[in-house]
């Protein structure tokens, strides 16, 4: 539940930001960069990335969240979803390098002048929609 929450928030927040520079007037070519880049991020990001691959492993660290007796592993419960503590050495180096490539894209994508930022915005927060959408969907699994 706290990283269906923390998608939610992310969406709530990139989400607004592409839809205010919709609002504000695109031009065609900026269209076509919202509509292309939005696809790939969905298919790349949302259902390739994270339904096919992350969730399913989040769903599975989530069965032995509940298994554990350690209240650490139950107050740090996201993280250990997350793989960023618990897991075996690689998972976990994986699981950090990949936060940390989130980090440098957003400090990245930051630097963007409008409307390109909101373009980009828009597009992630659909891939992170479909993203938590897998989430969901694999809670009833998850506790089970």
């Amino acid at each position: 539940m706290g990283i269906a929450a923390l998608f939610a928030s992310a969406i709530y927040r990139l989400g607004g930001r592409g839809v205010a520079t919709v609002q504000d007037g695109l031009g065609t070519g900026e269209w076509v960069a919202l509509v292309v880049l939005t696809l790939a991020f969905v298919y790349g990001e949302g259902f390739r990335a994270l339904e096919r691959r992350w969730v399913p492993r989040v769903v599975v660290r989530a069965r032995r969240v509940r298994r554990e007796r350690s209240l650490v592993v139950h107050l740090l419960a996201p993280l250990y979803g997350l793989s960023l503590i618990g897991a075996s050495r690689k998972e976990t180096a994986r699981a950090w390098a990949g936060t940390l490539a989130i980090v440098l894209a957003v400090l990245v994508v930051r630097s963007f002048p409008e409307p390109w930022r909101g373009i980009t915005d828009f597009a992630v927060a659909a891939a992170l929609a479909w993203g938590l959408a897998a989430i969901v969907r694999g809670v009833p699994s998850a506790l089970r």
